[in-house]
């Protein structure tokens, strides 16, 4: 497997502790699957879901006929500032279940924007539309981290 950036290292770091053995987990808006294969590695059961290959299941996440509660935890790391899809995640985590997201800082787009153009970042793949900020996510929040003051994580809990 390629070698993780420092910043997906410190985004594991910061959401492993919070998986199961048993935990059946969905990757949405898996890109290259780095996240769902290094799962996969540790012996979790995860699937990938994206809009293009190599997704395990291609599809889009507001559209796709998920079961609902089917996944004890979904990781939606850089995809909700692109699609509005937490009231999808919501229905399909089981209750109790855990969501673990990553996402810009709305109000560090602009350096973001920089940084892609100087090649420091990874040029986004579509526009970033939804920016939001974690406290506005439907669920519990748990706890919340923010990486490097541009990118902000958190793992929430559903009721």
């Amino acid at each position: 497997m390629k070698e993780l950036s420092f910043a997906n290292r410190q985004k594991l770091k910061f959401f492993i502790p919070f998986l199961k053995p048993h935990y059946k987990i969905i990757d949405l808006g898996c890109g290259s699957m780095w996240l769902t294969n290094y799962l996969r590695n540790l012996g979790y059961d995860c699937v990938g879901f994206d809009e293009s290959s190599p997704a395990d299941i291609v599809g889009n996440v507001k559209t796709y006929n998920f079961k609902e509660d089917s996944f004890d935890a979904v990781f939606a790391l850089e995809i909700i500032e692109h699609i509005d899809c937490t009231k999808e995640i919501k229905r399909i985590l089981k209750p109790e279940g855990i969501l673990m997201v990553s996402t810009p800082v709305p109000y560090m787009d602009s350096l973001l924007q920089i940084g892609e153009h100087l090649s420091i970042f990874q040029k986004r793949t579509s526009p970033h539309s939804n920016l939001i900020y974690l406290e506005e996510i439907p669920l519990k929040l748990i706890k919340k981290k923010n990486l490097f003051g541009i990118v902000q994580c958190g793992v929430f809990q559903k009721n």
